[in-house]
């Protein structure tokens, strides 16, 4: 064997452990986690209760503190800009009506994205191979789409927003 292949089996085997070294770290940083926090629920009836916001009827967010879970409950959102972006998806699924919108698995489609940076967002056309609510079958109409509802889409994309 010569030394550059030792060196080369040397640098692969520092690296395996370089890799488990970080698996065990990740590991114990979950079971830590899970020392802290032991119960992860797995049903909506394990909340015991629910805090956040909602749309009325009227179609403002309200805010909903501290009640117990029930079934007349399940529209509350954990933040504001969650209930927001809900509000304002409505709205953009009736809008995308006029423009023959909407994901089609048949058909190309320009979705709109979030392009996030410093608290702002920007938008980014492309193709998407995934299911997309923002879709178009032109980059054309996707642009147009956006910049005569500006408003609402950052309304939608207020979400991922801290």
């Amino acid at each position: 064997m010569t030394p550059e292949e030792k060196l080369n089996i040397i640098n692969r085997l520092n690296a395996l452990e370089f890799q488990q070294k970080k698996n065990l770290d990740e590991l114990g940083a979950l079971k830590k986690y899970l020392e802290e926090n032991p119960k992860l629920l797995k049903s909506w009836d394990d909340l015991g209760e629910v805090s956040g916001f909602y749309v009325d009827s009227f179609s403002k967010v309200e805010s909903y503190e501290n009640r117990p879970v029930n079934e007349e409950n399940r529209n509350v959102f954990a933040t504001e800009n969650q209930a927001k972006a809900s509000l304002a998806k409505a709205q953009l699924s009736q809008l995308l009506k006029s423009f023959f919108g909407g994901w089609n698995p048949h058909l190309d489609n320009y979705a709109i994205f979030p392009q996030i940076n410093d608290n702002v967002i920007t938008p980014y056309i492309g193709i998407s191979i995934l299911p997309q609510f923002l879709a178009f079958r032109s980059r054309e109409k996707a642009m147009l789409f956006y910049q005569q509802h500006e408003a609402l889409i950052q309304d939608y994309w207020s979400e991922f927003l801290i």
